[in-house]
């Protein structure tokens, strides 16, 4: 059985409709990520998943249960874990008092020492709310989701105002979680997050989705073929180059767009240029990755406002 099954999803606030006819599903044990700009309707899908807003129309299950209904959702939150965009939490309170306090919440043995390690935060079990920095508060939602051991955790744009430490902090605890056997939904507008830990993304524009598939597969489908360009006085792509794809000249720029693993190529070119005794003054390789299949899917770069 699958961990979640969306069907149909809408969600309307007034004449705005956030969510238009959203429909996917979470095998268990997968990282499933909703990528998007900001707008995209990401975040009121999950908000729609975890019973923090009430549909329109359409259904959801997680782990069998309608998060729109109160018995069920009752149910449901031991088996959950959320981590929103956003988390208010008390300034005086100490990052211990408050994993003692959730610990309490769900009934279970607080793991202060042991969640404060696995998001980072040695030594500030006695740190004030106030005295920290805003991606160590996002660190501390996450241990405050954890602690509890959910079967399925939703992760709302995570890394939003971490540093590079953080994100990594973060990056392998979730790849953590998923190796063992947790569903993980992430919602993300950051290309390299989604690409390095979903098993499957749905890119998702002014409330739909527009693609679905694994990273490597949009990538395949929709980036676009690899390039190769050089710059060389006595180069040109004769004899076997010619076999490496398109070569076009612009400005004494030579360019080949190749269907092939671009490094062979370049190596090629470079290996031939040099026979040629030819002199390189600039030289250069692109391979297709997801943002390039983002920019072909929705038209928009994905740091775009709107």
């Amino acid at each position: 059985m699958d961990a979640i099954v969306v069907e149909r999803l809408v969600k309307r606030y007034g004449n705005v409709e956030a969510v238009a006819g959203v429909s996917f599903t979470v095998p268990r044990g997968t990282i499933f990520g909703l990528l998007g700009r900001n707008g995209a309707g990401k975040t009121t899908t999950l908000e729609c998943c975890i019973g923090l807003s009430k549909l329109t129309s359409g259904s959801i299950r997680v782990l069998g249960l309608d998060p729109g209904d109160k018995a069920q959702l009752a149910r449901l939150r031991p088996r959950i874990g959320v981590q929103l965009q956003a988390t208010s939490l008390p300034d005086k309170a100490a990052v211990g008092e408050l994993l003692e306090l959730y610990a309490a919440y769900y009934d279970i043995a607080p793991r202060t020492e042991e969640m404060i390690r696995r998001v980072g935060l040695e030594g500030k079990a006695d740190r004030q709310i106030a005295q920290m920095s805003g991606g160590e508060q996002q660190r501390l939602a996450l241990a405050l989701a954890l602690q509890h051991d959910p079967e399925v955790l939703f992760l709302d744009e995570p890394t939003a105002g971490m540093d590079a430490f953080g994100r990594r902090i973060l990056w392998a605890e979730v790849e953590a979680l998923r190796a063992a056997g947790k569903t993980i939904v992430l919602t993300t507008h950051y290309i390299e997050e989604a690409e390095r830990l979903c098993d499957r993304i749905c890119v998702v524009q002014r409330g739909k989705i527009v693609a679905s598939d694994t990273p490597a597969n949009l990538v395949t489908q929709y980036g676009g073929a690899a390039r190769v360009c050089i710059s060389a006085e006595g180069f040109a792509p004769d004899g076997a180059l010619g076999s490496l794809g398109t070569w076009t000249r612009t400005n004494g720029e030579w360019l080949l767009v190749t269907p092939g693993e671009p490094g062979l190529a370049l190596a090629e070119v470079v290996t031939q240029a040099n026979a040629m005794q030819a002199r390189i003054t600039s030289l250069d390789m692109h391979r297709p990755e997801l943002e390039d299949a983002f920019i072909a899917i929705t038209g928009e770069k994905i740091g775009e406002s709107g």
